[in-house]
């Protein structure tokens, strides 16, 4: 069994590319280390991260997350165990989503990604993490 856990968090300032760039090169190099995969994706200053792996090195790797001072907070959607990984082949997958393409995913008008966030079940961000 492989333990995962689905979390939002806000961004403190605007990140840049150099921003993007140096956080990925930093989740990379930890989790391939921890043997943890997962997926990143930003949209309109808002982070929505599965992570997956061994449950202590997940909760680590969340617990540094959490104390992030690029984050100004950051809320756990949904954690668990599953059979198998979602995202086996990436130690941090990476995708900028526009808030265009979440309203065309849920075929709604979301005002802001908070507001998607906040309210949306896991199965939805799973899927929205899924979409390529």
């Amino acid at each position: 069994m492989i333990y995962y856990l689905l979390y939002y968090g806000v961004e403190s300032f605007k990140f840049g590319q150099k921003d993007f760039e140096e956080l990925l090169a930093q989740a990379r190099d930890r989790n391939e280390g921890l043997g943890i995969t997962g997926k990143l994706i930003y949209c309109e200053g808002t982070f929505i991260q599965i992570l997956e792996g061994e449950q202590r090195h997940v909760k680590e790797v969340y617990q540094s997350i959490e104390n992030d001072p690029r984050l100004i907070a950051s809320k756990i959607v949904a954690e668990g165990l599953v059979e198998q990984r979602y995202f086996k082949d990436w130690s941090m997958d990476f995708d900028e989503v526009p808030l265009a393409t979440i309203n065309e995913l849920e075929r709604c008008e979301h005002p802001d990604v908070s507001a998607y966030v906040a309210n949306a079940p896991a199965v939805k961000l799973l899927k929205l993490l899924s979409a390529k």
